[in-house]
């Protein structure tokens, strides 16, 4: 479903909102919930919950001119991930989790993977380990190349200038 596609169904379902929602308009509502926001819809005994997620995928479509970006890793009921050493004690829930901070948290607290209920398909602690590694590789900076040919030997610095110049060839 395209941003569009659900805006002309909210937009249908705001012109029924003064009355109770048929069986198909509420399962367009429950499609919207998980289509925009990315969360499961809990319905309760009561007609307004229906109206209340209605509102609710309104207000972020509104908002974020966006669907919710789609997060391959899920919390289990209750977890969130607050902890000092990490992202400078910044609070994630479900909500606002991303597949880029799970892998962060996961990477630094690998026995902390029996707190998400959903992990990607092929999921391995050494891959995500691996996977930030890469993504937390820093480029040398001129100053820090510099700084090691120093500290290198003169045959090291050869050997380097020799690599530099056949990179600059295959190019």
């Amino acid at each position: 479903m395209k941003v569009e596609d659900a805006k002309t169904i909210v937009e249908e379902l705001r012109g029924r909102f003064d009355a109770p929602f048929s069986s198909s308009d509420k399962a367009h509502i429950v499609r919207l919930y998980w289509e925009v926001l990315g969360k499961e819809f809990k319905p309760t005994s009561c007609q307004q919950c229906y109206h209340d997620a209605l509102i609710e995928v309104y207000l972020y479509l509104k908002k974020h001119n966006k669907m919710k970006e789609k997060c391959n890793y899920r919390m289990r009921a209750g977890f969130i991930i607050s902890c000092p050493r990490f992202a400078n004690g910044k609070i994630y829930t479900n909500d606002n989790l991303t597949d880029e901070v799970a892998e962060e948290y996961l990477a630094q607290f690998p026995k902390n993977v029996e707190m998400f209920q959903q992990l990607p398909k092929g999921f391995s602690i050494k891959k995500v380990q691996e996977k930030v590694a890469k993504r937390n590789k820093k480029e040398e900076t001129p100053a820090e190349v510099q700084e090691k040919q120093k500290e290198a030997t003169p045959a090291e610095q050869e050997e380097k200038v020799a690599e530099k110049q056949e990179e600059k060839v295959s190019k």
